[in-house]
């Protein structure tokens, strides 16, 4: 199965929501960005969560999946449950919060963050890693992905070297164009 990644900074529509700041969530979307498990920690009242709309974009549009720059998946809710019927998303959690506007109301509470747990060593060598001065991979200019290590994997993944980047598979994106889902953006990757 092909593979390509993911974009969660998705600014093309200047008519759809981006998100800002974020309360409430006692450093839960940290974690989620690297796919450690949360729900034992978030919120009793997740709708207590709030996600705020960006000021810089004035776009209040409900897309399918809205852009963020901190690397969450922030899905409509009906987008999760047509995702948990169809594909195989291996464990991951769902959990909601309220999107609030820029008057301070809450906008929708039909939103979640999807949290795909855990991450895969898909990657091959050949990626253009960005690397801090010490060492340490911070980032991919370009993906290069070892097609043997994809087989059987779910339809989102996280590759080991940076699990706050998401691989969504062929089957996905064939839903996403069935299904008219909006905000969805991918870049390509290379398969060796």
């Amino acid at each position: 199965m092909k593979y390509q990644r993911l974009v969660t900074v998705v600014t093309t529509d200047p008519d759809y929501c981006f998100a800002g700041r974020i309360e409430d969530a006692d450093g839960c979307e940290l974690k989620c960005t690297d796919g450690r498990p949360v729900a034992h920690e978030y919120p009793r009242d997740p709708f207590s969560v709030k996600v705020n709309l960006d000021r810089d974009f004035r776009g209040v549009k409900l897309p399918s999946l809205i852009g963020n720059t901190r690397s969450l998946l922030m899905l409509h809710r009906e987008v999760v449950d047509l995702f948990e019927k169809e594909l195989d998303l291996g464990e991951h959690e769902r959990l909601p919060f309220s999107l609030v506007n820029h008057k301070g109301r809450t906008h929708s509470k039909d939103y979640v963050f999807l949290n795909p747990l855990g991450a895969v060593d898909i990657a091959a060598a050949s990626s253009d890693f960005l690397r801090y001065p010490s060492g340490g991979i911070y980032g991919c200019k370009a993906w290069v992905l070892v097609a043997a290590k994809l087989k059987g994997l779910p339809d989102i993944v996280r590759p080991n070297e940076v699990p706050t980047h998401y691989m969504v598979s062929e089957r996905l994106l064939a839903l996403v164009a069935e299904h008219e889902l909006t905000n969805f953006e991918v870049t390509p990757v290379t398969l060796v």
